[in-house]
């Protein structure tokens, strides 16, 4: 829930990036980076705002989403690290045509900082983003401007570090489920190894010609389910399960009940049907059909 004052400054955003104000803010400086990635999962990731509290936990507590659409996406934000609870009014805007965003925080600590984000391609594979950074008015000193700079550089290395891996994953998973919905199942079945020495504390990962799937062991059966997330395909084959049987996808944090493979609060679609797993001569199988 938001506050008042929240409220009211989120209500007076405009949805629209102002360019000419640009001019009139101080500029600290930027970080410029080659990112080996597309343009398409650049954008897609500037407006996925459900992957920040997941893929940055040491930036992002939390987010509450206040509004989204084309332009982009506005919303509270908690901050990590502090003794109580506290929050930032962020917001970013998009400019699609341009490749271009602006995250501003309107509210909480460092309100005020706007962060321009052009992104070029350079290649099928590659993309630049040039990164930079403003403030409303000039530090007091070039000493506060500079430690202002740098603890925003380093974050944003960070940032890049952990998107980066968010990218290629997802650009990964784009290609293999093209690559299973082009394929046809494959008759028998797929040996997983021997339940003697099979460890019950692991997962394994089975590829088929029509999917990915996890097999563990959980509450005394060797259980088999999907190891992709429906929501954004992301990896469930790592996931821990918890004390309620779930597993949660690392991405965007959606929960899945391990036998059933249902979202926990139905704000997700269900897993795929995994194959059924058979039991033979001591030997563990995943059918392939």
């Amino acid at each position: 829930m938001l506050t008042d004052l929240e409220r009211g400054k989120a209500d007076a955003r405009t949805n629209t990036i102002d360019y000419d104000r640009i001019s009139g803010l101080h500029y600290l400086g930027n970080y410029v980076r080659r990112l080996p990635t597309n343009m398409a999962r650049m954008m897609e990731n500037a407006y996925d705002w459900e992957h920040l509290p997941y893929v940055h936990p040491s930036s992002f507590a939390s987010i509450d989403l206040v509004d989204s659409g084309d332009w982009g996406w506005r919303a509270r934000i908690g901050v990590p690290g502090t003794m109580e609870p506290t929050y930032q009014m962020l917001d970013l805007l998009v400019d699609a045509q341009k490749n271009y965003w602006v995250s501003t925080v309107f509210n909480g600590p460092g309100e005020g900082i706007e962060i321009h984000t052009q992104a070029t391609t350079l290649s099928d594979d590659e993309i630049q983003v040039d990164v930079r950074f403003y403030v409303p008015e000039a530090p007091g000193d070039d000493a506060a401007s500079a430690a202002i700079l740098g603890y925003m550089q380093n974050q944003y290395a960070t940032l890049y570090d952990e998107d980066t891996d968010l990218m290629q994953g997802r650009q990964s998973a784009l290609e293999d489920r093209s690559r299973w919905r082009a394929g046809k199942p494959a008759p028998g079945e797929i040996h997983v190894g021997a339940l003697a020495t099979l460890d019950t504390a692991q997962s394994y990962t089975i590829e088929t010609t029509t999917g990915r799937y996890c097999v563990r062991y959980w509450q005394g059966d060797w259980i088999a389910h999907s190891a992709v997330c429906p929501h954004q395909l992301g990896p469930l084959q790592d996931s821990d399960v918890d004390s309620e049987g779930r597993i949660t996808c690392p991405w965007h944090g959606y929960k899945f009940d391990l036998k059933t493979g249902e979202s926990n609060d139905g704000a997700c679609a269900a897993l795929s049907a995994a194959p059924d797993l058979v039991v033979r001569d001591g030997e563990l199988y995943l059918a392939a059909t």
